[in-house]
């Protein structure tokens, strides 16, 4: 088994020579093509996914432990669309482009999804937000 181990790692070292010494020799001679995958990310849609990771926070701080769940996931669904729209807004504004309403309310769905799925897998388990039910608005105030 080392035997087979070493042969593949010596086969895959002896490619990854071969790519590095021949590759700007053939690079040279080819014609320039465009590139067939690019990796671009919007700004606004990164802003909107980082709100989208703290809103279930947010929701917590004005809510309190004996909120229905219910009402909480309404307010978190509205927040999501809201920040969807505004996100929206900025976005056209600072291109100069349309307001695009079909991208906003499309763009509200992944935002509602993030939001639940931290809320689930982070922001519970690790008792931040019980925490946060506990902080501004307690059961007592309300």
């Amino acid at each position: 088994m080392k035997t087979l181990y070493r042969a593949v790692l010596g086969v895959l070292a002896a490619l990854f020579v071969v790519t590095l010494i021949g590759a700007p020799a053939y690079a040279a001679d080819a014609p320039t093509a465009p590139a067939a995958v690019a990796f671009t990310l919007d700004p606004a849609t990164v802003v909107q996914l980082l709100i989208a990771f703290i809103l279930p926070v947010l929701v917590g701080l004005v809510t309190t432990r004996v909120t229905s769940s219910a009402i909480k996931a309404w307010l978190l669904a509205g927040l999501s669309l809201v920040t969807s729209l505004l996100v929206e807004l900025a976005r056209a504004i600072a291109s100069g482009t349309t307001y695009d309403l079909g991208v906003a309310l499309l763009a509200a769905l992944p935002a509602f999804v993030v939001s639940v799925a931290t809320y689930h897998g982070l922001w519970k388990p690790t008792g931040v937000a019980e925490k946060a039910q506990d902080t501004l608005i307690t059961a007592k105030d309300a």
